[in-house]
């Protein structure tokens, strides 16, 4: 919760402590405790974005651990405590139960989805380009964890399984940008193509834009944490247009037959035509 407030990645955690990324994902994990020496290096790191926080914050409270990160007591709430129902989890509350639904419905079947994967969609900034992503669903605290990037892109955030459809929300690391994803459903034993939407604002007017999107499966995740992470960190090292480029042909195909761009010469707007039923099949 720290490094997302004051918007620190894992990576340059661990340059700024002396210690390898891997150390931190473990650290991240719960595998392995930070000593009190790295715990207070960690907190002097913080305290650079939020004066005033130290190592006790740690120990405290969670109501004081919000306060000294300036979120303001009982505005966040940092984790609902472990129950019958399930696991804790971190974050802000859904209402009608949509948390714990989707948290049951992962328990039965997320591993259909867990994985590595290509993601493709048309460009919100270069029109008629298709681009390439990295993206990696994983579980965490009893949901999914979602993750995708290349150079210069980095999103994190979460997928709530329900009714057998992903409903994606991630946000950009650095200047929390949001994004929005549905898919289809996915197959059984595990999910191979996923298909759906997903929304953003473009670069430049910062306006909504919507595109259809195709995810490729790529791999399966391990059982251990920071090895998918390391997997994940290297599996999105390359340039999004060039690698969209050269999107396989069934892709390509399918981002072409899901949607079409009209573009409408007096006004200049964009409108998005979705196919019927009858031209989907």
């Amino acid at each position: 919760m720290a490094l997302k407030v004051i918007n620190m990645s894992p990576a340059a955690l661990g340059a700024a402590v002396g210690v390898d990324k891997s150390v931190i994902s473990r650290w991240l994990s719960g595998k392995v405790t930070p000593s009190g020496h790295n715990l207070t290096r960690i907190a002097s790191e913080i305290a650079r974005a939020r004066p005033g926080f130290s190592a006790l914050a740690f120990e405290a409270p969670a109501e004081h651990f919000a306060r000294v990160l300036d979120l303001g007591p009982g505005t966040v709430p940092l984790r609902r405590p472990a129950s019958a129902e399930g696991p804790s989890v971190v974050g802000l509350e859904l209402p009608y139960d949509a948390l714990n639904d989707a948290r049951k419905e992962t328990e039965r079947r997320g591993v259909e989805y867990f994985g590595h994967y290509s993601l493709y969609y048309w460009s919100f900034t270069r029109p008629g380009r298709v681009v390439r992503m990295a993206m990696m669903l994983s579980p965490r605290d009893g949901l999914i964890e979602a993750r995708y990037g290349a150079n210069g892109f980095e999103f994190g955030g979460w997928a709530l399984l329900l009714m057998n459809r992903l409903y994606i929300q991630l946000s950009e690391k650095r200047y929390q940008a949001m994004m929005f994803m549905l898919t289809n459903p996915g197959q059984q034993p595990v999910a191979r193509r996923l298909t759906g939407l997903m929304m953003g604002p473009s670069d430049r007017l910062m306006v909504p834009t919507v595109s259809p999107m195709v995810l490729e499966r790529e791999r399966a995740i391990t059982g251990d944490d920071a090895t998918n992470i390391a997997d994940f960190e290297a599996a999105q090292d390359f340039d999004p247009f060039e690698q969209g480029d050269s999107a396989p042909f069934e892709v390509r195909h399918c981002l072409e037959n899901m949607v079409s761009m009209t573009r409408v010469a007096d006004t200049g707007v964009a409108l998005v035509q979705v196919p019927t039923a009858e031209a989907e099949g």
